[in-house]
């Protein structure tokens, strides 16, 4: 998987201090906001890697993600295992990354 793409709290904690170190007030990044980025980034990388190539678009809606085909057609939907993926990140990052994969391959094997 990407290099970017945090995949435990440690990694988190190390983004938001790269990432806030010229930020200041309303631009402060939080450890939500580099977790949920992980999460979506995460679900994305996959479904890239299973299509070989960028055709479908992991979207969020509420504290769910979709996944569109390039139509615009709404294929897919994960939901998080607790109240949020930042929470479920939180409680097991590698778990959480596996479960994003292992959502991907069922969604894109479904079509």
């Amino acid at each position: 998987m990407s290099q970017e793409i945090p995949e435990n709290m440690h990694e988190v904690v190390l983004k938001v201090q790269e990432l806030n170190e010229t930020r200041h007030g309303a631009d402060v990044v939080t450890e939500e906001k580099v977790m949920k980025d992980a999460v979506h980034d995460t679900l994305q990388y996959w479904a890239d890697y299973l299509l070989d190539g960028h055709y479908d678009d992991v979207l969020w809606d509420g504290e769910d993600l979709v996944i569109e085909d390039i139509m615009g057609k709404r294929v897919g939907r994960v939901k998080p295992m607790s109240a949020t993926f930042a929470n479920d990140y939180r409680q097991s990052p590698e778990g959480t990354l596996f479960r994003l994969e292992s959502e991907a391959n069922k969604i894109i094997a479904q079509r």
